[in-house]
This record gives structure tokens, sequence and C-alpha cells, in this order.
């Protein structure tokens, strides 16, 4: 099973993590997720305001990669797996009625992403490495 080690947690939280998604084509889509953080050992979690491409693509076919990155360090991971999105349902209410988030946006959902597998991402010869 994937476990997220401390190393990756503390990476997670203090640098800017991106997910990655593709619609049914295969187009990407990759942005910045500044409320992206971890839920447990193996599961991240985010908050969804703009319902945009991203949230598409995840409804469509569930599948996320989510990458972060120590630049100065030149360290990073590559988390894969699936989302669960949770769109005004007992869990969204929640989660995000311990939040601030409706004060800067009129609507969000959760996303869970269970993580499947972890890649290194290192400027070394160990880049693309699975790791779990």
């Amino acid at each position: 099973m994937v476990k997220l080690t401390e190393e990756m947690k503390k990476m997670l939280a203090s640098q800017l993590p991106f997910l990655a998604t593709a619609d049914k084509q295969g187009n990407p889509q990759v942005g910045p997720k500044g409320s992206l953080h971890v839920l447990d050992d193996d599961h991240l979690i985010y908050f969804e305001h703009t319902f945009r491409q991203a949230y598409e693509n995840l409804a469509e076919n569930g599948r996320a990669a989510v990458a972060v990155a120590d630049r100065p360090a030149q360290k990073g991971f590559r988390f894969e797996g699936l989302a669960h999105i949770h769109d005004s349902d007992d869990y969204a209410t929640k989660i995000l009625g311990q939040t601030k988030i409706f004060e800067r946006f009129p609507r969000a959902a959760v996303v869970v992403i269970d993580i499947k597998h972890i890649y290194k991402l290192d400027n070394n010869l160990d880049a693309g490495t699975l790791l779990q």
C-alpha cells in the first residue's frame, strides 16, 4: 500500500503543488493547487472552486497526478491516483465548513485523491523511479 513519508508531507506543505489531468482525448491540463494538502498517509485533498478544466476532467475519468518540487534542493515527487469529487454532499459540507473558502468563492467542492503510485522527481539518474 502507498504511504506518504514525512519528507513528502513536508514538501507538500511547504511547496506549491501542481495538479495534472487529461480529458477523454488525452489533452493535458496542469495548474497550481494552492489548497492541496495531505489528508492522511495515502490521500491528498484540495478545494475546487473554479469548476473548469481540471474539475471537468476529474469528473469525466478521475485520473490525477500531483507534482511538487523543491527547486533549490532539486528534489520532488509525483503522486498519481484516482480522484473522488465531493460536491454538496455531507463530506463536502463538513470539510468546507471548517474553512473560510466561502468568503472568497460562491461555490466549492472537495476533491480527495487516492494515491496509487509515487515517483521520484529528483534531478539525478533516479528521476522517474517508482517508489511505491
